[in-house]
């Protein structure tokens, strides 16, 4: 684990010195810890070796550390000191290290450290402030002190083995431009800290590992392996007292768990000896525990588990983080991949091999984003789809006069006429929360089949689906997923009209997957709002569309789910993102509930829901941003209900707890451990839909072990992770007259359909244990997919509707906000809405921002234009890296076009190399003649398409491609004119190749990319001057274009038609009669001059 915490006071970190860094958490007298200086600027100070008390007092009252000048600019009060870095080592290497005192794990531990702290040291930068530049300047430069601690905090007078160490790093950096010392900036720095922390412990865990020591992944952690679990439960004393009282007091928050682990420490213990400790330890242990341990001494250097390569850990992480995001920080997918690679990877491997992957990046701020070629062209297909499906459909509505419903608004009307007179195969509803987007539906799909079309009405969710449309009427109506796996239902839309309500919650790969379904002859209809929750899924596809494909989008404004005109108006100015109106109207409304105590607060949000609830306990809707916040809810409103008498005594249940695993998570066997539960929801090799299993444990060869409800075992396909999922066994109590929400899609145990949303209150328990619900179907004791229902998040909570509805929304949940967040969790009532916060402005800054997020096309920084053209070509990872790269701007250079341009226009018989893609996507958006002429086309300047050019004669359609292959390492123009003079071809000087992946694929590239220049030239009619000589051409590429399509590297280039064969044997063979002919004159002007004449190269020698 890596924190950084900072330090703002000088007395608070003299102290923290003296008494934190300097001593352990035992010590005795002449006990004292030896801190070491490290890091660049240290040097530069004249500091090294051990830190002693004056100059870290120096450097703290921001004095030069030998000359006690001062040393930054600035000395205020609340200035920022520096910031304390701690790197702390797992629980089995902390006890390890402590009965065993192997020094090589103290050195390697520190090494570790040492290598990351100067990895970090590279990002340190200072503030630039001079000639109106505002920003950030690196300078690669910190003085830190290290401080290694073996102990934790003592619990009942001992404490526990804890390994870390403490890197205590100065507000201070020198400036090498400016030539002074100032300011450090770590902005940079803590927004590495996730991938330090992964990088300190690969590197840790692969000195171990050359050591020895066999690392045992974890999710997301590790351990040595074969310390037995009961011996580090032992030793965790500190981190489950911490665990305990986080739970009693509701806290789930990471950074609320660390200040109650200030706040509830025990002071240092005098007068303990390490041999005191060791004692002390040693009685907590068994004679077995004993025996494992030096077992795992002993058996160093056995046989290590399979090892874990580079490219199998940048593959894990990649499918891991793009699962669910379009782009990522690189930060983030180095982390992962760090993680998966423990014991067997290091940072330089992990990082060669991303670099190269070919990702489409760029800088924001501090953060280098990318995203993958994969994500780019699943995003552009859908747009392509959606594009080119415009003006080739008939209209739903028929011929005949349009009449429209006169009950619905004008808004309404326009919009209906809008879906049946359109010609677009995709059709597009835009409208907020609330402004009768499902009324106007029926409409519309009533005229539709009225024309004898049938409308097939999907959801995302099974709510949305089963529940609120087919309550509208939709009989049908089901889940998205339901549809991508009934083969049936796939047959029976094909020709007739899909409608997706909620689109805004589908993500790209699923909408594309949608119009895989639909194909060419099937229509789609998408209803959405773009201000409410994004997919939880990779990519906003319904925002995409209508910003990039031309999506053409009716839109509905008029809001009329709120029945109260103040709470109506203040929706609408939360809908157009008008928060500081809508905080205003809502004021005017008495909204806001704002407390600070968090059980005051909660007691009275609980007192409004039974008073709202009423006597028939048609209860509220209660919604928070957070499960954190909402389990403080709950337990609140359940007090309060159980005082007021509506619960009866409680029972004890199972319940199963998603863990809410990634597909790339559930594939790695680590992950699993004993008591976890695997349950199946689509059918698997043996294995049926439902059917649930037990992990036992894992064979000696890593397979996971696993037993059925019958008793049978099996191991669990990891392959087949889509078909899974992976719970946790929690008990949960339950008493007559809880709310309780279905979280599996399920049928109870009379029959009766449970859909995933669904809330029902108890009723009632059967003598066999059973849990009867308020719908009158009977849950089984082990059932265990419900929780409580009182609180919900507001993504769960998008497409309900109810009369009242109550906002939990504290600091706690603060991150979690957002103003989509806030605007879903307002308009769901319709009579009324209150906000209990502890912080209503915190509240209103909090929300402001915006959980929008970028997609692939939008971080190339391509246009509409630019992916039309794009979508037309079928290029490979290669090219459309380095396509997408070139538009984004990064090089502002003149392009290699460009410099060709201006050589031909002062010699225009020059021969150049062909325009690479970083050009020829350059070139694209200027690429017209002085007449008008597209060349990008295939048209040359001063001639059309269709008619004869230069010399009468006809120029076919040339691929888009012929322009984009370049051989880099050809001979130039003023090489080969001097080589003649001297009487010999002298071969021109190659730069070497770095030894990369490119330069393994660099003659597969090259012989592809001079055969196609070749036949593309000789179609064109523009064949060189003087021709470079002819390359035997071998396999593949001895093959006529005409019979396949030439192959390079990712990059498919369709051959010519061959309806232009003809033309082109006959146009090839008066080429090669006029080259044979100017051969011969050279060949005898050469003999003229006593030179003898350059020899064809040799036939290619045949098999």
């Amino acid at each position: 684990m890596l924190r950084v915490v900072a330090h703002k006071s000088a007395g608070a970190a003299q102290k923290y010195y003296t008494e934190g860094l300097k001593r352990e958490d035992y010590y005795s007298e002449k006990q004292e810890v030896v801190g070491k200086w490290h890091g660049k600027a240290a040097a530069m100070l004249g500091i090294s070796g051990d830190v002693d008390r004056e100059q870290f007092a120096a450097l703290v009252e921001n004095r030069h550390p030998v000359t006690g000048e001062k040393l930054t600019p600035r000395t205020k009060e609340g200035r920022r000191v520096g910031y304390d870095l701690n790197f702390h080592a797992p629980k089995s290497l902390s006890v390890l290290y402590a009965l065993t005192q192997d020094k090589d794990v103290l050195t390697v531990f520190r090494r570790a450290v040492s290598d990351t702290m100067t990895e970090l040291e590279q990002r340190a930068e200072t503030r630039v402030r001079q000639k109106g530049a505002r920003g950030n300047r690196v300078t690669g430069n910190l003085a830190w002190a290290e401080f290694v601690h073996f102990t934790s905090r003592p619990v009942g007078g001992i404490p526990d083995p804890h390994l870390h160490v403490h890197c205590f790093t100065f507000n201070a950096t020198f400036d090498q431009v400016e030539k002074r010392w100032k300011a450090a900036e770590f902005g940079a720095i803590k927004k590495e800290a996730h991938y330090a922390e992964a990088a300190f412990h690969s590197r840790l865990t692969e000195s171990l590992a050359e050591l020895g020591y066999t690392i045992e992944r974890r999710k997301g952690s590790w351990e040595i392996k074969g310390m037995p679990a009961s011996v580090i439960a032992k030793f965790s004393r500190r981190t489950a007292q911490i665990e305990r009282l986080a739970e009693e007091m509701g806290i789930k928050d990471a950074k609320a768990k660390d200040a109650l682990g200030a706040a509830s420490r025990e002071g240092k213990r005098h007068g303990l000896t390490f041999s005191d400790l060791l004692a002390a330890w040693s009685v907590r242990l068994t004679d077995d525990e004993k025996v494992q341990i030096s077992k795992v001494c002993y058996d160093k250097g056995q046989p290590r588990t399979p090892p874990v390569s580079a490219k199998e850990a940048v593959d894990y992480a990649l499918a891991k983080v793009f699962e669910r995001q379009s782009v990522a920080e690189r930060g983030h997918i180095l982390a992962e991949a760090l993680r998966f690679g423990f014991g067997h990877t290091n940072p330089k491997a992990i990082k060669e091999e991303f670099a190269s992957r070919g990702l489409i990046g760029r800088k924001i701020g501090d953060e280098h984003i990318c995203t993958s070629v994969d994500v780019l062209a699943e995003e552009i297909s859908l747009i392509n789809f959606v594009r080119s499906g415009r003006n080739t459909a008939m209209a739903m509505g028929g011929r005949g006069k349009l009449t429209v419903a006169a009950h619905l608004s004008a808004e309404q009307q326009a919009a209906v006429r809008h879906i049946l007179t359109s010609r677009d195969q995709v059709i597009a509803l835009r409208g907020g929360a609330g402004v009768g987007k499902t009324t106007l539906m029926k409409d519309a799909v009533s005229a539709i089949e009225k024309q004898g079309l049938k409308v097939f009405a999907f959801a995302p969710s099974a709510v949305a689906s089963r529940e609120t449309l087919r309550e509208a009427g939709f009989a049908g109506a089901d889940t998205v997923a339901h549809l991508m796996l009934n083969t049936k239902l796939q047959k029976e839309i094909r020709g007739q009209v899909i409608w997706i309500d909620e689109a805004g919650l589908l993500g790209v790969r699923d909408l594309w997957r949608v119009m895989e379904l639909a194909g060419s002859g099937t229509r789609v209809i998408l209803t959405g709002d773009t201000a409410q929750h994004a997919p939880v899924a990779r990519g906003d596809a319904f925002r995409l569309l209508q910003e990039y494909a031309g999506l053409r989008v009716a839109e509905v404004t008029q809001i009329r789910r709120q029945e109260l005109e103040d709470y109506r108006k203040a929706i609408e100015s939360l809908s157009k993102g008008d928060l500081r109106t809508a905080f205003r109207r809502l004021d005017a409304l008495g909204a806001f509930v704002e407390i600070d105590d968090d059980a005051t607060r909660y007691r009275e949000l609980a007192a409004d829901f039974i008073a709202l609830g009423g006597k028939r306990c048609d209860f509220p809707l209660v919604v928070s941003p957070t499960h954190a916040e909402g389990a403080k809810v709950t337990a609140a409103i359940r007090e309060a209900r159980s005082e007021a008498g509506q619960l009866g005594p409680e029972r004890k249940f199972l319940q199963y707890h998603n863990l809410q695993w990634e597909e790339a998570e559930r594939t790695l066997a680590e992950n699993y451990r004993p008591g976890l539960v695997v349950q199946f929801h689509q059918n698997g090799k043996g294995i049926t839909r439902g059917a649930l299993y037990r992990v036992t444990g894992r064979t000696e060869t890593g397979a996971v072990e696993m037993r059925g409800e019958k008793g049978e075992t099996r191991l669990l396909p990891l392959a087949e992770a889509k078909k899974f999922l992976v719970y946790e066994e929690r008990e949960i109590r339950v008493a007559k007259g809880d709310l309780l929400r279905i979280t599996r899609n399920a049928q109870s145990e009379d029959g009766k359909r449970l859909n995933n949303g669904n809330v029902f209150a108890v009723e009632k328990f059967t003598k066999a244990g059973e849990i009867v619900l308020s719908n009158g179907a009977r849950l089984a004791a082990n059932h265990g997919h419900f929780a409580y229902g009182y609180c919900q998040t507001s993504h769960s909570s998008q497409s309900k509707s109810v009369r009242h509805v109550l906002v939990a929304q504290s600091e706690d949940s603060f991150l979690a906000a957002s103003k989509e967040q806030f605007y879903v969790s307002c308009s769901r009532g319709k009579q009324t809405i209150r906000i209990y916060t502890d912080n209503r402005r915190g509240l209103q800054e909090a929300v402001g921002n915006s959980s929008s997020r970028m997609a692939g096309v939008e971080l190339a920084g391509l246009t509409q234009k630019e992916l039309s053209t794009m979508m037309q070509s079928e290029l490979g990872a290669r090219q459309w890296r380095e396509a997408v790269e070139s538009r984004r701007g990064l090089d502002r250079s003149k392009t290699f076009v460009q410099n060709l341009v201006e050589q031909r226009k002062a010699d225009p018989f020059k021969k150049g190399e062909v325009m690479d893609w970083r050009g020829y996507i350059e070139m694209r958006r200027n690429n017209v003649t002085a007449d008008g002429k597209n060349r990008s086309k295939g048209h040359p300047a001063g001639t059309s398409k269709g008619k004869t050019g230069d010399k009468g004669k006809s120029w076919p359609k040339i691929s888009q491609h012929s322009e984009a292959l370049t051989n880099k390492h050809k001979e130039t123009h003023e090489a080969k004119k001097l080589a003649a003079e001297k009487g010999k071809q002298e071969p021109v000087q190659k730069r070497p190749e770095p030894p990369t992946r490119k330069a393994l694929l660099s003659k597969a590239y090259e012989s592809a990319a001079n055969h196609f220049k070749k036949v593309a030239d000789k179609v064109a009619g523009r064949a060189a001057k003087q021709p470079a000589p002819a390359q035997p051409l071998q396999g593949k590429q001895a093959t006529p274009p005409a019979a396949r399509s030439i192959q390079m590297g990712n990059a498919k280039i369709k051959a010519l038609p061959q309806s232009n064969m003809k033309q082109v044997g006959e146009h090839a063979a008066k080429q090669k009669a006029v080259d044979a002919g100017k051969k011969t004159g050279a060949d005898a002007k050469i003999k003229q001059q006593g030179k003898a004449p350059i020899k064809a190269p040799p036939p290619p020698i045949k098999k």
